[in-house]
């Protein structure tokens, strides 16, 4: 988990290959193959715990903040990315 921890200004940072890179490395899968149409619990197999270890990385990774809450409303991978980039738009 130490790789996500660097901070990279968000204008150099492809934010859909770095959150899928960040779910691989959590559910060990091969980013290749995740999709943005994955469902996050049914076609990666994130669990609760693994949800908060997702969002833990992507704060530190992108020093932001997101509400816990919402990431219980997450269904597919697009739809975290999009709730990634409504939280860096506040910042």
């Amino acid at each position: 988990m130490a790789k996500a921890s660097r901070k990279i200004p968000i204008d150099k940072l492809n934010l859909r290959k770095e959150i899928k890179r960040l779910l691989a490395e959590i559910t060990r899968m091969d980013a290749a193959k995740i999709k943005e149409t994955d469902n996050i619990r049914d076609d990666l197999g994130v669990d609760s715990l693994m949800a908060m270890e997702v969002l833990a990385a992507i704060e530190k990774r992108l020093d932001i903040r997101i509400d816990e809450a919402k990431v219980f409303d997450v269904v597919t991978v697009k739809d975290l990315i999009n709730l990634v980039v409504a939280y860096i738009r506040k910042k």
